[in-house]
């Protein structure tokens, strides 16, 4: 009963406050009705009208006590108070709009980069994957042991065995990524696509907008139906978005596919990518070779599993394969790993460095504002304590200060985000890093509450300076101050311990920004094995002639070969519609073109497939030591074409490229492992063991080592075998140029489809780019962290000569009274520079023992440097000499003091 009739009340006042000024009137009404009723009885006793009244007065009380006693009844006080008070500090810095305007501005710089960087983080983090339940989604990744772990993605077979044997997933899916050129338009398109088992879109928790998923049946090997589900993207870009193309056909090159759904708006697969799924069945994996590995595989874990019991049983089902498939499953095992974690790779560390860097710059713009509420509650001594003197308390006045503190930092915060607006869209904009498509940072309510939530702890912060300080004071000896003011050895420490902290936190900023600096700047001078300048790359996709027809599939088309080589007939494949003779001979012909050449996948562009090799004379044996080696096919000028050096022997000669070939070329550290100090050129290797039956193969020539697979150096060491080009379906062409490589492109192109109109021509980009694409991560820390430690520089030294020249203002009776007994001008200098010195050298100590942790959380973005770089000593040098000169100007100031003055 209680509970209801407070909750009764609170809500009857709630209502009452929303008529206080008529409740107010009729308060007073009401005590004025009572009043004028006394009177009229005094007056009935022979009083006169004045003596009535007074008499009337003295027996009813204060009126406007009783006024208020009745008006707290129905209202909240700690509310009326607080408004109250919000509305005095507005009034206090509207009649300090220089002060006001500058502590806005500083706050917005610091609240604005903290909410630009949050809704990085929230995009990111917090929202986590577009899919129900994302947290229980995981990738399984095969893995070798061999020096170290790597991976080597997953066996067909293998991938069955853990589907059966698990207990732990609710189901599992397999999936690649390639791409397919899409015809029956006026230009061709290649586009990226995903190839997926039956349960991948269940497992994700994603269904169709339009029609349906893949059947078991559809997925069986070999594949029966050929059958694709369109992005929703892709259905409105070529389709005009019409629901009639469901179990309509669409041509892709040789093939006929029957479209069986439509995804939702959104979706583009595990890759981020895919614009449209085909099954797995059609992804030409060796479905019946355990030992063929490539794909990977999502899966979902039940409600009650947990990701260290299923690598566990995983672990357990890893070594039944091993023992029972040791010449396939040696030493191999299985890595699972949270879905969020392969999608934002590297990423997730940059954005959480990056959060820490924005804190620092907030701490040092919340330092500055409280030495400058230190400076301001100084000057506001006599006024605080005439109101302590009135009556208000100490709890009283804190809160006033608080409250001053808290509208400033909420209207730094309004300014900050519309700060944060436009660093958003200017972040995501200008940024090297590509960001899933996802992931679209802006203002919304979660980062509006973040920016409150700091906005208010900030402002109870930076209310404690000034607070504690009307502590410290006695407030009755501020009336008797002569107007000069008066500080005290408890505030100058706390501006000093402010000092220190700016000077700590901007030293960790840019220690950690010149190590970033130097680490790109080594990055960038990596030698990549070639030479990317004035280097144009890109990938040709070239259909096979139209295959005879001998029946009809069930999609309704022709029926043709699926990857992998099941064929439906035994015939050899359609020639291609053009020889990579002819595109090079087009290609060669256009204005700019020094030189160019065909290989089956381009340097950077992750293509790469690699095989286990022997050599002569070698008894090596066993996945774990047996040589491995990446294989390319290239044309005889492949390597002019890229400036790879030839160390020894020559390139392949036309006549040697053919599919029972025997050339093959090097790199030089297949050479130095089994023919040091030999002459490599005529020694042989073949593929797998010696004791295989595959033939041998004559090594013609040795070239320099290639960053083929990434910067600033290769996942593996292995070396690459080149092999001389074959017709192909799909392959990288690399074009020297004499003038700017992107300004041939047109041109490219247009001689390309001279050769033949339904090749396509994708993926382009300057050799420049791909390189530079390899940094981005760094770059992208690196110019934000430059960005943040520049802001934390200029904030930290405004706060330093904010500080020396107020102490240099309180300062000024007894530098007068220095300089009239004798000091010099010098000497009154190295007064004040000791003092911003000491403050300056401890913050600095302070600073380098954290960066020192700071470059440990960078470990995983550097390369090449160490937190003994010179870039510390440099950032550490340029903020000691920058303090310093920001303390000089204070006391050259104090220098200028007329004794005479001062004494007067």
């Amino acid at each position: 009963m209680k509970t209801r009739h407070d909750l009764i009340s609170i809500c009857r006042r709630l209502l009452d406050m929303t008529g206080r000024r008529r409740r107010a009137r009729e308060v007073d009404d009401e005590l004025a009705f009572h009043l004028a009723m006394r009177v009229e009885e005094r007056k009935r006793t022979g009083l006169t009208d004045e003596q009535a009244a007074l008499a009337a007065r003295r027996q009813f009380g204060n009126v406007t006590a009783l006024g208020e006693q009745t008006r707290e009844i129905w209202r909240f006080p700690s509310m009326d108070s607080l408004i109250q008070d919000m509305r005095y500090a507005v009034r206090t810095l509207v009649r300090s709009p220089g002060f006001s305007v500058v502590t806005i501005l500083v706050l917005a710089i610091g609240i604005g980069a903290n909410t630009a960087m949050f809704s990085l983080v929230d995009a990111m983090l917090l929202r986590g994957l577009p899919y129900p339940d994302a947290n229980s989604l995981v990738v399984l990744i095969g893995n070798v042991q061999r020096a170290v772990v790597e991976r080597r993605g997953n066996s067909y077979l293998d991938h069955l065995d853990w589907q059966a044997r698990s207990t732990r997933f609710v189901d599992m899916a397999a999936y690649s990524t390639t791409t397919m050129t899409l015809m029956g338009f006026d230009e061709p398109e290649r586009i990226p696509i995903e190839t997926v088992s039956a349960p991948y879109f269940a497992v994700l928790g994603v269904s169709p907008a339009y029609g349906r998923t893949f059947k078991p049946e559809e997925d069986q090997v070999p594949n029966r139906d050929m059958v694709v589900i369109l992005s929703d993207a892709l259905w409105r870009r070529r389709f005009d978005a019409d629901p009639s193309i469901l179990n309509h056909t669409i041509q892709s090159s040789a093939r006929t596919y029957t479209v069986v759904g439509i995804m939702p708006p959104g979706f583009t697969g595990v890759s981020d990518t895919a614009q449209l799924w085909i099954p797995f069945a059609l992804s030409g994996t060796a479905f019946d070779n355990r030992g063929s590995r490539g794909f990977q595989t999502i899966a979902r874990l039940k409600p009650d599993a947990k990701i260290d019991q299923a690598r566990a049983e995983l672990d357990v089902i890893s070594k039944q394969l091993e023992r029972q498939y040791p010449d396939t499953n040696e030493k191999r095992a299985v890595e699972v790993s949270p879905l969020s974690v392969e999608t934002y790779g590297q990423l997730k560390p940059v954005v959480l460095t990056l959060m820490a860097a924005v804190s620092f710059v907030l701490l040092i713009a919340c330092s500055n504002v409280a030495n400058l509420l230190l400076g301001r509650s100084e000057a506001r001594q006599r006024e605080i304590a005439v109101r302590s003197a009135l009556g208000a308390g100490q709890s009283r006045l804190f809160r006033q200060l608080v409250t001053e503190s808290c509208v400033l930092t909420l209207a730094g915060a309004a300014a900050g985000v519309a700060f944060a607006q436009v660093a958003v869209k200017t972040l995501t904009a200008a940024s090297p890093v590509t960001f899933p498509s996802f992931v679209q940072p802006g203002i919304n309510v979660v980062v509006l509450a973040f920016t409150i939530a700091v906005a208010l702890v900030c402002g109870l912060l930076l209310g404690l300076a000034p607070a504690m300080h009307t502590r410290s004071e006695k407030l009755g000896d501020a009336l008797k101050e002569t107007a000069r003011g008066s500080t005290s050895a408890r505030s100058n420490r706390v501006r000093a311990a402010l000092v220190i902290a700016e000077v700590a936190l901007a030293i960790v900023l840019l220690v950690g920004a010149g190590l970033m600096i130097r680490s790109v700047q080594k990055l960038t001078a990596v030698d990549p094995g070639f030479n990317p300048q004035a280097l144009l790359t890109l990938d040709v996709s070239v259909p096979r002639q139209p295959a005879p027809t001998t029946g009809s599939s069930p999609a309704g088309g022709p029926t043709v070969a699926p990857a992998g080589g099941q064929a439906a007939a035994a015939q050899p494949p359609p020639p291609f519609v053009v020889s990579s003779a002819v595109i090079l001979e087009r290609v060669r012909a256009v204005p700019g073109v020094t030189s160019a050449s065909l290989a089956s996948d381009v340097p950077l562009d992750g293509n790469t497939s690699a095989v286990f090799y022997s050599a002569e004379g070698d008894s090596t044996s066993g996945a774990q030591t047996m040589p491995r080696a990446y294989v390319h096919r290239v044309t005889p000028e492949f390597f002019d074409t890229l400036g790879i050096p030839m160390k020894a022997g020559r390139t392949f000669h036309e006549s040697e490229a053919r599919p029972d070939g025997t050339a093959v070329i090097v790199s030089e550290n297949v050479a130095r492992r089994f023919w040091l100090n030999q002459d490599p050129i005529g020694k042989r290797i073949k593929f797998g063991a010696v004791t295989s039956q595959n033939p041998w193969l004559t090594i013609v020539g040795v070239v320099g080592e290639v960053k083929y697979r990434g910067l600033p150096s290769n996942p593996t060491g292995d070396p690459d075998l080149y092999f001389p080009a074959l017709d192909r379906a799909v392959q990288g062409l690399l074009i020297r140029t004499s003038i700017d490589p992107a300004s041939v492109t047109s041109a490219v192109r247009a001689a390309i489809r001279t050769a033949h109109p339904s090749i396509v021509v994708f993926n382009v980009s300057t050799m420049a780019d791909l390189v530079k694409a390899q940094t981005s991560a760094s770059t992208f820390t690196t110019w934000l962290l430059g960005l943040f430690a520049t802001t934390a520089l200029v904030l930290s030294v405004i706060g330093i000569y904010g500080v020396m020249s107020y102490l240099v203002a309180q300062r000024t009776r007894e530098f007068g009274i220095r300089l009239a007994l004798g000091a010099t001008r010098r000497e009154i200098v190295a007064v004040v520079l000791r003092h911003g010195g000491r403050l300056i050298l401890i913050g600095a100590v302070i600073g380098i023992a954290g960066s020192l942790g700071l470059s440990k959380v960078l470990g995983g973005l550097l390369y090449g440097v160490t937190p003994a770089d010179s870039a510390s000593a440099l950032a550490i040098l340029i903020l000691v000499t920058v303090a310093i000169l920001a303390c000089l100007v204070p006391a050259f100031r104090a220098t200028r003091v007329d004794p005479v003055d001062v004494l007067r």
